[in-house]
């Protein structure tokens, strides 16, 4: 049972995928109070503007990282994304150019992957490039059969999960049910990690419940719950205090 903002309220982290597209809603995504962190595709057309003014706003900011998914009729592949197939002198340079593409990231998250994430040998080739930095990783789990939580831990980085995605069915109904779903896992759990998408419709939703939520509920980032669940000391690149301030994916388990 959870005290209503004690300090055993229970902890939401709230991450909004995908921006780096479009500047209005990407700043719009920054906006949002509290300690949402923003996860940025590293080559994106506004990705170096938009970073510079989440890093402004005192926002987290992780490298979204695209990954291999399965074949389907709408999956789209993202500029340099990591494959498979690829030798690992490539893949260790392609993921170098996307961290370096990001200042000031803290982690790093799949974008889409259902197919990358699920094999070992390519996830534990990342790690050991997250490890080297200091940084954590987030699994958002675009396939139950994902295994990088479990090499994350296995290497030593600090991760975390995805519990519920806000806008895979993009209707105010589903937004505010998966919401609602995310504070129930929250209350149940401890905590929750939930991904948004900078869509209107998932902004509009945010601005107005992030204003006033419930009081038994507290905004955390998500790399305090990483480095708290995997129980690993704050690493050099997260030493600070906390700052506070799709379709095409596959909804996972």
């Amino acid at each position: 049972m959870f005290s209503p903002g004690g300090a055993n309220a229970a902890e939401l982290a709230i991450v909004i995928d995908d921006v780096g597209y479009h500047q209005i809603r990407g700043m719009r995504a920054i906006a949002l109070p509290g300690p949402v962190t923003i996860a940025v595709l590293p080559h994106a057309p506004n990705t170096a503007y938009l970073v510079r003014q989440a890093s402004r706003s005192g926002k987290d900011i992780i490298v979204h990282q695209p990954m291999q998914a399965h074949p389907s009729a709408h999956a789209s592949r993202e500029r340099r994304t990591l494959m498979l197939d690829m030798h690992e002198q490539e893949f260790a340079r392609m993921t170098a150019a996307a961290l370096d593409a990001v200042p000031g990231r803290i982690g790093l998250s799949n974008h889409t992957g259902s197919l990358l994430t699920a094999h070992r040998a390519p996830m534990q080739q990342l790690m050991t490039l997250l490890r080297q930095r200091d940084l954590f990783f987030l699994d958002s789990r675009t396939t139950a059969a994902t295994v990088a939580w479990d090499v994350a831990r296995e290497h030593g980085v600090p991760a975390v999960r995805r519990d519920v995605f806000l806008d895979h069915d993009p209707s105010p109904q589903a937004i505010h049910l998966a919401f609602e779903r995310a504070l129930q896992i929250a209350r149940r759990k401890g905590r929750a990690v939930l991904i948004g998408h900078p869509y209107d419709i998932s902004l509009d939703y945010l601005e107005a419940r992030l204003a006033d939520l419930p009081a038994d509920i507290k905004l955390v980032t998500v790399a305090e719950l990483a480095l708290r669940q995997t129980q690993f000391s704050r690493p050099a690149m997260l030493a600070q205090p906390p700052r506070l301030a799709s379709p095409h994916i596959s909804p996972g388990p």
